[in-house]
C-alpha cells in the first residue's frame, strides 16, 4: 500500500511538472507572437510601399520584406492548433513576398507600389484572424492548464494526506506491534505470566537499599505427570499452578514462570522477608489440594527455594535468583515438598558439589571406587542369604566420600550411567566366588532406568561372569519409578524375563506405593529404616510395618527390614512378620575379603552343627551318616 501510494504521487508530481511547463509556454504567448510580429510586418511593408517617392526608400522596402520573410518562416515552424488556416496561408504569404522581391527592382513607380498593394492586401484579414483565433486558443490553453493544474494539486494533496494518514495509521500499527512483541517477550504464552526475560529484568531494576525476597518454586515430578497423562493434561496443571501461585502470593511484586515447571515470586519492599515466608506457607497449602482434570483428580507436589534481602545487606540483588535455587537443590535433596531457606555456606556447598562432579569424571579411571557388601539375614536361621552392594569413593585429596554427597551428583550429570554398570559388573563378578544359593543385590537408580541397554549389559554380564540370574536382586526406589514410570515399567519386566529378582527398596516413604505394587513386577518389599528406628517410641511405625508385613504375605512378597541395629529390633520386626532382615546388628558393610570370611565362618558353623547332631562318634565312623552336608567353596578353601 506504502508503494503504490508512493508511485501515485511520483506519477501526480510528474504530471504537475508537465502541466507547469505546458502553462508556461502557454502564457509566453509563442505562436501568437510569432502571428502578430508577421502580421505587424505585413502592415509596415504595406505602410513602406505606401511612402516609397523614390530610389532612396528602396532600402526600406527591402528590409521590411526580408524581415517580413524571415517572419514568415518562423510562422512555418511554429505548431499551431489551427494548422489548416496556416497551411493555406504561409504559401500565399510567401508567394505574395517573392511577388514584392521581384517588383522592388521597378521601384520607384506608382504602377508597382498598385502591383506590391494587389499582392498584400488579400492577406492582411487572413493573418489578422488567424493572429486572433491563435490568441484566443492560447489563453484556452491556459486556462484548460490552469485547471488540470489544479486538479492535480489536489490529487497530489489527497495522496500527500493518505501518504500522511497511512504513515499515522501504519507508525499506530507498529507502536502495537511493538508494545505486542515486548508483552509476548515478557510474557508466558501458556500461563499470561511474566517470563523469565522479565523476571530478571525486574530483579535487576530494585533499588539495592529496599528489601527483596525472591521464591523459586518446582513442580516435584512433572516429566513423569507429562509423560503419564500427556501434554494437555500437563498444560492444565501448569495452568491452575499459576493460578493457585497468583492467589497465594497476592501481595507479591511479580509471579512469572521461569522454566518448564519452574515458576519465581518476588517481593520488595522492607518487610519483604516476612511477607515471602507467610506466601511460602500458603503456596504449599494450596498445592495440598488436587487438581481435577479430565475426569480425574491429579495432587502435584512443589519444592520452595527462599532467598531473602533484608535492607542495606551487601549481597547483589543479580545473585538472589541464583541462591534461590541453590535453596531449591537443598529443598530437593532434602526430600521435596518443603521450603528451604537460602543459607550462605550453600554456596560453599555448590563448588563442593561442583569440585566432586569434576573429580567423579575420572574417580573409575583412577581406581578410586570399591564396593563393600551388607549381609541380607534369615532372621529365624540366622543365616547370611545375600548382600547388598555399596559403592564407596577414596578420594585422592577428600579421603572417604559417603554414597549421600556423590550418588546424587552422579545422578544428576548422568555420570551414574558408567559408574552404575561397573557396579553391576563388579558385584556380579564378586557374588562369582560365593556359594550358588547367595544373592547379590544392587541398587538401579532413576537414571539407570532410562537406559534402553540395561537388561541387554546385565543379561551379558552374567553370562561372561558364569552367575546364575536368580542370584541377582535389582532395588529400585519409588522415586525412580516417579521419575520413570512408563520407561521403568519396561526395563523392569525385560529384567524380569532374564530371571533377576526386582525388589523395592524404601518401601512406605513415597507417594504412591500400592499403586507400583500392583502395576510393577516386584519379588521383593523392604522396609525402610526411619519405621524400623522408631517402632518402639511411635506407634505408627509400628502399625506400618506390620500392615507392610501383611500386605507382603497376601501377594507373596520377600519382606526386608532395614536398619535393624538392636536385638529389640530385630525382635519386634520378627513378631510383625518380617522373614528377613539388613543392619548393624548383624554386620557393617564388608569388603570382598571379609564377605568371604563371613561366608566361610557360617558355613564351618554349620558343618560344625551338623556333626554334633549326628548320633555316632566321628572318630569311630569318620563321617554322620544320617545327615549329608553340601559342599561349601570360598576363595578356593572347601569346608566339608
Amino acid at each position: 500500500m506504502t508503494a503504490l501510494l508512493a508511485v501515485t504521487a511520483v506519477t501526480v508530481s510528474v504530471l504537475a511538472a508537465a502541466y507547469q511547463h505546458r502553462i508556461d509556454e502557454a502564457s509566453r504567448y509563442n505562436r501568437t507572437f510569432d502571428a502578430t510580429q508577421t502580421l505587424t510586418e505585413l502592415l509596415r511593408l504595406q505602410l513602406a510601399f505606401a511612402k516609397a517617392k523614390s530610389a532612396d526608400d528602396l532600402h526600406e522596402l527591402e528590409l521590411r520584406a526580408a524581415i517580413l520573410k524571415n517572419r514568415t518562416t518562423l510562422l512555418n515552424s511554429a505548431t499551431f492548433p489551427i494548422s489548416a488556416m496556416r497551411d493555406d496561408l504561409i504559401p500565399r504569404l510567401s508567394r505574395a513576398i517573392t511577388d514584392v522581391e521581384l517588383l522592388l527592382d521597378r521601384m520607384p513607380s506608382p504602377e508597382v507600389v498598385a502591383q506590391a498593394e494587389a499582392s498584400l492586401d488579400p492577406l492582411v484579414q487572413p493573418l489578422a484572424r488567424m493572429t486572433s483565433r491563435s490568441h484566443a486558443m492560447a489563453g484556452d490553453e491556459v486556462a484548460h492548464n490552469q485547471t488540470q493544474l489544479r486538479l492535480v494539486f489536489v490529487s497530489l494533496c489527497t495522496v500527500t494526506l493518505m501518504l500522511v494518514l497511512f504513515g499515522a495509521a501504519l507508525v499506530i500499527f507498529v507502536l502495537r506491534q511493538n508494545s505486542r512483541l515486548d508483552r509476548t517477550v515478557r510474557t508466558d504464552t501458556l500461563t499470561g505470566l511474566a517470563n523469565r526475560f522479565e523476571f530478571g529484568v525486574r530483579l535487576e531494576s530494585l533499588a539495592i537499599d529496599r528489601g527483596c525476597a525472591v521464591i523459586l518454586i518446582d513442580v516435584d515430578h512433572f516429566k513423569t505427570l507429562n509423560d503419564t497423562y500427556g501434554h494437555d493434561v500437563g498444560d492444565v496443571v501448569l495452568g491452575e499452578v499459576s493460578r493457585r501461585l497468583i492467589e497465594a502470593a497476592d501481595d507479591a511484586a511479580l509471579v512469572a514462570r521461569i522454566g518448564g515447571d519452574e515458576f519465581a515470586v518476588l517481593y520488595e519492599g522492607n518487610d519483604a522477608t516476612r511477607r515471602s515466608r507467610l506466601a511460602c506457607e500458603r503456596i504449599l497449602d494450596r498445592m495440598r489440594q488436587p487438581i481435577a482434570s479430565v475426569g480425574r483428580n491429579i495432587v502435584v507436589g512443589v519444592t520452595l527455594g527462599l532467598r531473602t534481602l533484608g535492607t542495606g545487606e551487601p549481597a547483589h540483588i543479580s545473585e538472589a535468583l541464583k541462591d534461590a535455587d541453590l535453596a531449591l537443590y537443598e529443598a530437593k535433596v532434602a526430600g521435596r515438598g518443603r521450603t528451604i531457606e537460602f543459607q550462605p555456606e550453600m554456596r560453599q556447598a555448590f563448588l563442593d558439589r561442583h569440585r566432586l562432579q569434576n573429580d567423579l569424571r575420572g574417580a573409575l579411571e583412577r581406581g578410586e571406587h570399591h564396593l563393600h557388601f551388607q549381609p541380607v539375614v534369615d532372621l529365624q536361621a540366622n543365616r547370611t542369604l545375600g548382600f547388598e552392594a555399596l559403592v564407596r569413593w577414596d578420594h585422592a585429596e577428600l579421603g572417604a566420600v559417603p554414597p549421600s554427597r556423590f550418588v546424587p551428583i552422579a545422578e544428576e550429570s548422568g555420570l551414574i550411567l558408567g559408574l552404575g554398570r561397573w557396579i553391576l559388573d563388579k558385584s556380579i563378578e564378586t557374588a562369582r566366588a560365593w556359594p550358588e544359593d547367595v544373592f547379590v543385590a544392587v541398587n538401579i537408580s532413576a537414571r539407570q532406568l532410562t537406559d534402553p541397554d540395561l537388561a541387554a549389559f546385565i543379561s551379558t554380564t552374567l553370562r561372561d561372569h558364569n552367575v546364575a540370574s536368580r542370584r541377582l536382586e535389582i532395588e529400585i526406589t519409588e522415586t525412580a519409578l516417579i521419575e520413570n514410570d512408563a520407561v521403568a515399567i519396561g526395563t523392569l519386566r525385560a529384567l524380569r524375563d532374564l530371571g533377576c529378582r526386582i525388589a523395592l527398596d524404601d518401601f512406605g516413604t513415597g507417594y504412591a506405593s500400592l499403586s507400583y505394587l500392583q502395576r510393577f513386577p516386584f519379588d521383593k518389599l523392604k522396609i525402610d529404616r526411619s519405621f524400623v528406628d522408631r517402632c518402639r517410641i511411635d506407634e505408627n511405625s509400628s502399625a506400618i510395618i506390620a500392615a507392610v508385613c501383611t500386605l507382603a504375605h497376601r501377594l507373596q512378597l520377600g519382606i526386608v527390614a532395614e536398619g535393624i541395629e538392636t536385638a529389640e529390633h530385630r525382635a519386634f520386626v520378627m513378631e510383625a512378620g518380617c522373614g528377613l532382615g539388613q543392619g548393624y546388628l548383624f554386620d557393617r558393610p564388608l569388603t570382598e575379603t571379609k564377605v568371604l570370611d563371613r561366608l566361610a565362618r557360617e558355613a564351618r558353623h554349620a558343618s560344625a552343627h551338623m556333626w554334633a547332631l549326628c548320633p555316632i562318634s566321628t572318630a569311630v565312623v569318620g563321617h554322620c551318616p544320617a545327615i549329608t552336608v553340601p559342599n561349601v567353596v570360598v576363595r578356593g578353601v572347601e569346608h566339608a
